[in-house]
């Protein structure tokens, strides 16, 4: 018969909600704290503990001491003793994600769990607990805890364990190399397992995965063209062996297509004129990155991995955006201009930080989720992109074109740079007073140059614009946010590469731009986002409210500087015999629109949003591919503050005729003109889901 806690279970698991299930039982919903208590060591030694320790972990605050020492102790020793490996992933999960729960179990935690991969190891216990127990160490680790247990436990590893308990190791091992210092012993276990005949296939190409990535880390660190390109050959030679023994490693397939890609770029920038097996190679790789990287997507999508281990919806991203930068440049290979690799070298540093980035809690704020990404400084690539970001803006900026500073500076820059080409460079001394504070443009420039301040602070803003446009936030919102988006977007008969690549890299931009926004001050970015504040007054003192065109200018300026100069247009007419806001065209046949709107009456649901503006968003897709995007200033009254950012994103679908294929318009919705409110948000209408649905056509 089962126990009273079992019974209370099932009942409550019979009526809860998607949402309750996915928070887990309370204690209550378990038959009472004390009900749990005196079943508390049997839940523990079976498969309820990740229950127990959800419960426990839910009602800690109002629990007696007493009594919460009690049930810490009993899931202590369930943790200690686990029923199977698949419980001790569950429970971990828990005690992973929830901050005060491991604070309360207390470092006995890690002990245990170095105790039971040391056992696993060993062959003195069931060698699938290794992969659990250390995966929980690492992840403990990578939320404040201390790493040495855990780099102790894998350095000493030897490649003749039982092959079970060296199942998916490779991959905790890179991700621990990735993230804590010292760790280099740790290539040769990888060397050591990749070479261990009695080794699960699956396990060695795992090991020679990470000694490709690592490969491929050495190269984006290194600090000139020529190491990053022997690095990159290592990398390339090791991704290709994987992908021609173990057709099923998407994974290296796309990293060997990505890298084959930079290194032919990198060819055709050495010689322009006589590079045509190069251009080939780059049309052929580019091609092959295009469909391997929608497959990746799908198959990382559908099977059952570590969620925690990667930041999937800014990984996916990054991908789309190297696929968008090849494909865009592959139309320009007649303009010398665009044979700098550098936003490629750069778009592969952004898959490889957003790859290797941890889910994990946020140590100073309960209930929310942080990314923790590996540590690569890249001086190479970063400085790199820098200084093309510069010729591209002396290139097509206004505000630069025609400036003598800026000239100035930048052959100031190219003498320093031959100068260091041609002769050993001196030891750097600290950047000119001029560049202090400015530290963007003081690894770059480092002197004064004599220049006019204003047009360095322009230039740092830019360079920090750029940077955050490419770098991952660190914010898992953003991450869950964007692949929620994206699993709509799937939907569609029409989501196929190379157009869903195109529109992943704008859609994650457009998140972006809103979430950089949404609660911003009206300074952010000086007079550029000064419409998200009150109205400016003239010489009369009377007000002059804001309008389309400021948030327009805005989002402009915002796309501009990460995509290829002239493929983001703005105000063009005759689109679908209309007039689109916003543009981005990376190659014929495949143009995208973002319809500006401003309103300033109030609105009570997303369906008052859909009456107004769907159409015209959605009838700009009618020569192209059928997703769009629609940006409303809300310029509304906000004195009692505006909704949170989850329920002002969305994804209309929008069908004009019985055989048209749905159109889907991303739409969001940002505060603009706010005065101080009250209070800072309204309260979500009563019965609405936080999760991200779908809206269909009414």
């Amino acid at each position: 018969m089962a126990s009273s806690v079992d019974q209370a279970l099932q009942e409550w698991a019979s009526r809860a909600s998607d949402e309750e299930l996915d928070a887990g039982p309370r204690l209550e919903d378990l038959g009472g704290a004390d009900a749990v208590a005196a079943e508390a060591d049997t839940l523990a030694e079976g498969p309820q503990l990740p229950y127990l320790l959800t419960a426990v972990a839910r009602g800690l605050d109002s629990l007696p001491d007493d009594q919460a020492r009690e049930l810490l102790a009993a899931a202590a020793s369930g943790l200690r003793h686990p029923h199977s490996a698949w419980v001790l992933a569950d429970a971990l999960d828990i005690v992973c994600t929830q901050p005060d729960l491991a604070t309360r179990l207390g470092s006995r935690t890690l002990r245990d769990l170095a105790v039971l991969a040391e056992d696993a190891l060993s062959g003195d216990s069931d060698a699938a607990l290794a992969q659990p127990a250390i995966a929980g160490l690492l992840r403990l680790a990578l939320a404040g805890g201390t790493p040495h247990r855990l780099l102790a436990l894998l350095t000493e590893i030897t490649g003749t364990e039982p092959t079970d308990a060296l199942e998916r190791l490779p991959v905790l091992i890179g991700i621990a190399r990735d993230h804590f210092a010292d760790t280099e012993r740790l290539l040769d276990v990888l060397g050591a397992l990749e070479n261990q005949p009695d080794l699960a296939p699956a396990s060695r190409a795992d090991a020679s995965f990470e000694l490709a990535m690592a490969a491929e880390r050495a190269a984006l660190e290194s600090e000139d063209r020529t190491t990053a390109d022997k690095q990159l050959r290592v990398a390339l030679m090791r991704f290709s062996e994987i992908d021609r023994t173990h057709e099923a490693r998407l994974d290296a397939r796309a990293h060997a297509a990505a890298i084959q890609a930079v290194l032919a770029f990198a060819d055709v920038e050495k010689n322009p004129t006589g590079a045509d097996e190069a251009r080939q190679q780059l049309t052929e790789a580019s091609s092959q990155l295009d469909a391997t990287a929608a497959q990746l997507a799908a198959w990382t999508g559908r099977m059952h991995q570590l969620d925690w281990l990667s930041a999937r919806g800014l990984t996916q991203s990054a991908w789309s955006r190297l696929v968008t930068t090849l494909n865009i440049a592959q139309t320009h290979l007649d303009q010398p201009s665009w044979y700098n690799p550098n936003g490629a070298l750069n778009d592969l540093l952004q898959i490889y930080v957003a790859s290797r980035s941890i889910h994990t809690p946020a140590p100073d704020a309960p209930g929310l989720t942080a990314l923790i990404s590996p540590t690569l400084e890249a001086p190479f690539v970063r400085s790199e992109g820098l200084l093309h970001q510069m010729e591209q803006a002396l290139a097509h900026d206004p505000q630069f074109t025609d400036h003598p500073d800026v000239q100035a500076l930048y052959e100031a820059v190219q003498r320093r740079r031959q100068r260091s080409a041609t002769t050993a460079a001196p030891p750097e001394g600290m950047p000119g007073k001029l560049l202090e504070g400015r530290p963007a443009l003081a690894a770059l420039f480092r002197t004064d140059g004599g220049s006019d301040p204003h047009d360095l602070d322009l230039l740092e803003q830019r360079a920090h614009e750029i940077t955050k446009g490419y770098t991952p936030t660190g914010n898992a919102r953003v991450d869950m946010h964007l692949l929620a988006l994206l699993d709509i977007m799937k939907t569609s008969p029409a989501w196929k590469p190379s157009d869903s690549h195109y529109f992943t890299t704008l859609l994650e931009h457009f998140l972006r731009f809103l979430y950089d926004r949404f609660d911003a001050q009206a300074n952010l970015y000086g007079d550029r986002t000064a419409y998200l504040g009150p109205p400016r007054k003239n010489a009369e003192d009377v007000e002059i409210p804001w309008n389309e065109k400021h948030l327009q200018d805005d989002f402009h300026q915002h796309l501009s500087p990460l995509f290829p100069p002239g493929s983001v247009e703005r105000e063009r007419s005759d689109v679908a015999s209309g007039r689109a806001d916003v543009i981005f065209t990376p190659q014929l046949g495949s143009r995208f629109v973002a319809e500006i709107k401003w309103r300033t009456s109030r609105w009570r649901s997303q369906d008052v949003i859909r009456r107004d503006y769907l159409a015209q968003a959605a009838n700009y897709t009618a020569t192209g591919p059928p997703f769009a995007f629609l940006l409303v200033g809300d310029a509304s009254d906000h004195s009692a503050g505006h909704r949170e950012i989850e329920d002002s994103i969305w994804v209309f679908s929008h069908v004009r005729s019985a055989t048209e294929i749905p159109r889907l318009v991303v739409t969001g919705v940002l505060p603009t003109a706010r005065k101080t409110p009250h209070a800072l948000r309204v309260q979500r209408p009563a019965g609405q889901s936080r999760r991200l649905n779908q809206s269909s056509q009414g």
